[in-house]
């Protein structure tokens, strides 16, 4: 498998698309995303600036040129510093808001491996819960404690 076909196939996946998915966004055959995926072919430069935007990736990133798939640049201090096609609103001073993070977009993995929307979607929702339960307890706790008192 070649490294663009590498990053087509993890990019599909990580989209949760099956190759037909992504062959009607790109106006082409599953055959072509599977030659692609198998290292048989490579896209064009047209194709891959379109993969570029169907992934919401830089061309750098599918052609392997960079680990970063969001457009960036460094500032004159050496800081990357990522366009605002996502949302950082997650990071408050020194800490971060979790659920943001979770649904901002950003590639986040687990032992090595990405975690697919879905699956960031579903945390999500059970950090939410989580952290409403445990303030359910924690007042129940607080208001047994007083009546003791």
């Amino acid at each position: 498998m070649s490294l663009i076909g590498e990053k087509i196939k993890e990019r599909r996946t990580l989209m949760q698309w099956t190759q037909e998915m992504l062959a009607q966004k790109l106006e082409t055959t599953k055959h072509v995303i599977s030659n692609w995926e198998r290292g048989v072919a490579n896209p064009d430069h047209k194709q891959i600036a379109v993969l570029a935007n169907v992934f919401e990736v830089t061309a750098d990133y599918l052609l392997g040129l960079t680990e970063y798939p969001e457009p960036q640049f460094r500032d004159p201090f050496g800081q990357i510093y990522f366009l605002p096609a996502i949302d950082y609103s997650f990071i408050k001073g020194a800490s971060w808001d979790l659920v943001k993070l979770l649904n901002s977009g950003i590639d986040l993995s687990v032992n090595g491996e990405l975690l697919p929307v879905e699956d960031k979607r579903l945390l999500s929702a059970l950090v939410e819960q989580t952290i409403k339960r445990i303030q359910q307890v924690r007042r129940q706790t607080k208001e047994l404690t007083e009546e003791e008192l």
